[in-house]
């Protein structure tokens, strides 16, 4: 057959057949590749499968199947053994256990770090390195007789094959409870023929994680707790352990609606902190609250921990859920504003009434207010009334509360100066199963009618030795002595209009015309009446340290009798001052003693 013939029975081999030359053969692979390789597949179904099984080609499928899978083992199992040689140090394997089976923070615990010589050589020269977590206090460290042990490293000396030996670490972990704490164990050795030595290494990690700690920490709150009351908590703690703990602190996440006052123990940073706990040492820390009106109910949750320099060891948290109950007493105020005048009594009415489905004893309801005019606060009602001992569920009662004002206040006790108000509340206190309890109504604030404070003395000379006074001291029989009378207002928190400052003169007493005032016109005298008064239509406050002194001065003459001589000079009498509060309407007053001249 020609080579032309050849190239085109190749070509055509997909319908015409196989080509029986190289030549033809090969023209058909490069042609129909598909065809070519199925070819033997093919040429063995049918001499080995085509007629002879009644499911020739599910049989045929099959054997092609297992044919596969035989091939893939092989292949695998060539592979391990071609790529996959297993390390010499592999065959040395490290195993770790711990005694007691927990791992307590802060306390003794024993590892055991079993190793075994699996290779098919003797390990010359080996020793075996233990790094330990940080802040790990080792007590001991042993291996086997006639090992020998330095510091955190044991000369194992030669391991034959197969050996097991084992190294013992005691000491004290410090470290997350719940969290890891790592040691890390480095075998160096020898092995091989002499000559032909080979120096290994072989390392492996051991984890372990504290369950609890040696430091006991117990939270004690109320098994319920009721709004608006005052919350006390207790956190105890212990060294069970035989090493001393260092710091410890405690953050505390307080609930909504909690607020924290006070505690007896050291504060840093928002945490409470403990000094060092030697082992066995056991203390408490109270703390205090006010619980406000919230959800149903709240959880306290405290993340104890304690330090070595700057790393942090967390601790078990320590965590308290409880429900918030209703007070059982509400309470409502009203006040008389008319009676809301320094000096003074007001008069408060309040209304209480037991919501709760229980009776409520020992009741005893007030006022309290943070105004500095009360004289004290709070103010209770009269507690030997009987009416106010105890009310039933669903009760509702009235009381009329009276309470006393200062008259005035200094500077320091307040920072508001003009336009004051006072601000009051009712409480009452009674008795529960719970214990002693108190509730508190809403504030209302109400304005304060000013108070006003007239001075009135005498001088004949003023405080630094100026003369102001003329004629003899003592004053005698039949010559006139002359003072200066001076009036100053003070003390007013509101502006004051239409006021008035007069006095009487005695019969012997004579009012010479000499005056200064710091505003407005001078005094009046009415010699039918022998009132010496002064007049303005509006005073401005004069509590502020920067507001002006209002201050009068006039000069008197008296001339004594025989009898005069034998006590102080009678100089004014019936001294006051009168004004209208432009703030609240109010009439203010004030009376001061008579006026007396000195002797000497």
């Amino acid at each position: 057959m020609s080579l032309k013939d050849e190239v085109k029975k190749g070509i055509a081999c997909d319908s015409a057949g196989k080509p029986d030359s190289a030549l033809g053969r090969a023209v058909c692979l490069s042609v129909h590749p598909g065809k070519m390789v199925l070819f033997p597949f093919r040429h063995w179904f049918n001499t080995k499968y085509k007629g002879r099984y009644k499911f020739a080609r599910a049989m045929f499928g099959l054997d092609l199947f297992l044919m596969g899978v035989a091939v893939t083992l092989a292949s695998v199992v060539l592979f391990t053994l071609l790529f996959l040689h297993t390390k010499f140090e592999d065959k040395i394997t490290f195993e770790a256990t711990v005694a007691p089976h927990e791992v307590v923070t802060g306390a003794p615990s024993t590892l055991v770090i079993r190793y075994t010589n699996g290779t098919k050589e003797e390990l010359r020269n080996a020793e075996l390195t233990l790094k330990a977590p940080d802040h790990f206090l080792l007590q001991t460290l042993s291996g086997q007789e006639d090992q020998v042990v330095e510091e955190n490293r044991i000369r194992l000396g030669t391991i034959p094959v197969g050996f097991t030996g084992a190294v013992h670490v005691k000491g004290v972990m410090f470290g997350d409870v719940g969290g890891q704490q790592s040691f890390q164990s480095k075998m160096t050795f020898v092995h091989g023929k002499p000559g032909e030595e080979h120096f290994g290494t072989k390392t492996d990690t051991q984890t372990f994680s504290p369950t609890h700690s040696a430091l006991s920490l117990s939270l004690e709150l109320p098994e319920r707790m009721i709004a608006s009351q005052p919350i006390e908590g207790i956190i105890r703690y212990k060294n069970t352990g035989e090493i001393e703990f260092p710091v410890v602190s405690i953050l505390p996440h307080w609930p909504a609606g909690f607020t924290f006052t006070s505690s007896d123990a050291k504060q840093r940073k928002g945490q409470f902190e403990i000094d060092t706990v030697k082992p066995g040492e056991s203390g408490q820390m109270n703390f205090k609250g006010v619980l406000q009106d919230g959800d149903k109910e709240v959880t306290f949750t405290f993340e104890p921990s304690f330090t070595f320099g700057d790393d942090r060891y967390k601790q078990e948290t320590l965590t308290h859920t409880a429900p918030i109950v209703p007070l059982p007493i509400t309470l409502e105020h009203s006040i008389n504003k008319q009676s809301l005048q320094p000096g003074g009594e007001v008069v408060f009415t309040v209304v209480y009434k037991n919501v709760s489905d229980q009776p409520v004893s020992d009741v005893a309801v007030g006022i309290e207010s943070d105004s500095p005019f009360f004289k004290t606060s709070p103010v209770f009602s009269d507690a030997k009334d009987p009416g106010l001992k105890t009310i039933a569920p669903g009760e509702s009662r009235t009381v009329e509360i009276r309470a006393q004002l200062k008259s005035s206040i200094p500077q320091s006790a307040t920072s508001t100066y003009e336009h004051l108000t006072v601000r009051t509340r009712p409480i009452a206190t009674y008795t529960l199963t719970d214990g002693k309890l108190a509730s508190k109504g809403a504030f209302i604030e109400s304005p304060l009618t000013t108070p006003i404070i007239l001075e009135s003395f005498a001088r004949y000379r003023t405080a630094s030795g100026d003369q102001l006074g003329r004629g003899p001291l003592p004053p005698q029989v039949g010559k006139e002595t002359t003072y200066w009378i001076f009036w100053h207002v003070d003390g007013t928190t509101n502006e004051l209009s239409n006021v008035r400052i007069e006095g009487t003169l005695p019969q012997n007493v004579r009012f010479t015309e000499r005056q200064t005032v710091s505003q407005n016109s001078g005094v009046t005298y009415e010699a039918a009446t022998r009132k010496i008064s002064w007049i303005s239509s509006s005073v401005p406050p004069t509590l502020s340290p920067t507001s002006k002194i209002l201050g009068i001065a006039f000069e008197v003459g008296i001339t004594p009798t025989q009898a005069d001589l034998t006590k102080t000079p009678l100089l004014l009498k019936d001294v006051q001052v009168t004004a209208t509060d432009a703030w609240t309407g109010a009439f203010v007053s004030a009376q001061v003693k008579n006026v007396l001249g000195v002797l000497k």
